[in-house]
């Protein structure tokens, strides 16, 4: 119950508050809703229930995310139609619509894109067209007011009045309200209390619900069950490996029964100081910071057609190529800078909740040959991978350490990536790796100097 509540609160303060408080108020003081004034108030504030609670059941989906925004700019329209007197041009109508389709637009916009700065992008013309939305409104509010006593005072007739609430003349009375500087103010301060609601609205849904999206999700109680489960150590690591993979579970290929050798680009990733840092944040606080940089990975396994095997700590494990022809150099490359990208979030995420946010991740990238198949004893076999392979990616991950390095790619999976993706690497130097009798060339994130 307690989720469901949070979500509802959520969706009421992040998406629907500006529009509530305003529009009850115009239906209220709208000159020909006579009886009909609370009666059309409280239909109207049902509407919003109704489209909020849908949008936190579902508006997770990108489609419904845009046609559960229309609910109440639908409800609205109706409403003002039943009381009579109502326009389809009348200002309110259109600031109403245009804020609905415009922040439904850019919400969808910032749920389906996969590149962070096309979702960042997004948020900001979210910020940017509330700021707007808010500054309209006290705009039109103002207007209403202005004509509405007029009309009573016998100023205006109701042609007049109509014309004057019409979205026709929203050019020239919006020039003589900004020419009004006591108007200057309550614009500012509007547009001020917009940007920090949407800088609050920025960090909660950009930072937090990508993260708390998987955290609170059966997707991140699969990864949790995996944690306490696998082991990574002596070159294997076993456990029941992350179903989503990048793709629909029907088409995912199951790993096979029998053993069998398999190329494939592995990813090993440690949080720096992890022992120090679970002992400052206690049992529980650990407990949220492995959680979240769990979630985050498995975000971006299953963005990238990898599979999580193990999650023992702060180690994990991803295993990338396992289901195509190619080892998944590339692939599992994109995922580790994705990752990286996305630790600043992280930590404001966990800042967010009161945890402590300094702290560094190093990540390991290796392509070689692993054997996939059935591993344990007994009901506890389960699928699972081992080789060499993992070593070394283990190797290449503590080496970050040394080398003072967030990411550290070996020489073979450097060779098995496309052009693009080796012009984000340079060769930072030479390293003496399992098995191997010489040092190999190893590579870092290409720096970027001004």
């Amino acid at each position: 119950m307690r989720p469901g509540i949070r979500r509802f609160g959520e969706e009421f303060f992040l998406y629907s508050s500006q529009f509530v408080a305003f529009f009850i108020f115009i239906l209220f003081i709208t000159p020909d809703s006579g009886s009909l004034g609370i009666v059309a108030a409280g239909l109207f504030a049902l509407f919003i229930v109704v489209q909020t609670i849908l949008l936190a059941g579902s508006g997770h989906k990108i489609l419904l995310r845009f046609l559960y925004s229309l609910i109440t700019p639908f409800g609205y329209s109706i409403i003002r139609g039943v009381a009579g007197g109502f326009s389809i041009l009348d200002m309110a109508n259109v600031f109403l619509w245009g804020a609905a389709v415009y922040s439904g637009l850019f919400q969808t916009a910032a749920l389906s894109a996969t590149d962070s700065r096309i979702r960042r992008a997004a948020e900001g013309f979210l910020a940017l067209g509330s700021a707007i939305i808010f500054v309209f409104f006290y705009y039109y509010l103002n207007l209403k007011l202005g004509v509405e006593a007029a009309f009573k005072n016998g100023d205006m007739d109701r042609a007049a009045y109509d014309l004057a609430l019409d979205i026709r003349a929203f050019p020239s009375s919006f020039i003589d309200f900004i020419k009004k500087p006591q108007n200057w103010f309550p614009a500012f301060g509007a547009t001020t209390f917009a940007f920090m609601l949407l800088a609050s609205k920025l960090r909660t849904i950009s930072l937090h619900t990508r993260i708390e999206r998987l955290f609170g999700s059966e997707a991140c109680g699969k990864a949790a069950t995996i944690g306490g489960e696998d082991s990574a150590t002596g070159g294997g690591a076993s456990g029941k490996p992350d179903s989503s993979g990048g793709q629909n579970d029907d088409t995912m290929r199951p790993l096979s029964t029998e053993a069998h050798r398999k190329p494939a680009t592995i990813i090993s990733s440690d949080i720096l100081g992890f022992t120090d840092i679970s002992e400052k944040l206690g049992p529980e606080g650990a407990a949220q910071l492995l959680n979240r940089y769990y979630s985050l990975w498995h975000l971006e396994a299953s963005q990238h057609s990898g599979r999580i095997f193990s999650l023992t700590g702060d180690s994990v494990i991803l295993v990338f190529g396992l289901d195509s022809d190619n080892v998944g150099a590339d692939a599992a490359l994109d995922a580790a800078l994705a990752f990286l990208g996305e630790l600043s979030g992280l930590r404001n995420d966990l800042m967010a909740s009161g945890l402590p946010a300094t702290f560094d991740v190093s990540v390991g990238v290796h392509t070689g040959t692993i054997v996939e198949g059935m591993l344990g004893a007994g009901a506890d076999r389960k699928p699972g991978v081992f080789g060499d392979a993992i070593a070394v990616a283990a190797r290449l991950d503590s080496l970050c350490r040394e080398l003072k390095q967030d990411l550290i790619v070996s020489q073979t999976t450097f060779s098995r990536l496309g052009l693009e993706s080796q012009s984000s690497l340079e060769n930072i130097g030479e390293v003496l790796l399992r098995k191997s009798t010489h040092p190999v060339p190893v590579y870092g994130k290409k720096q970027k100097y001004n």
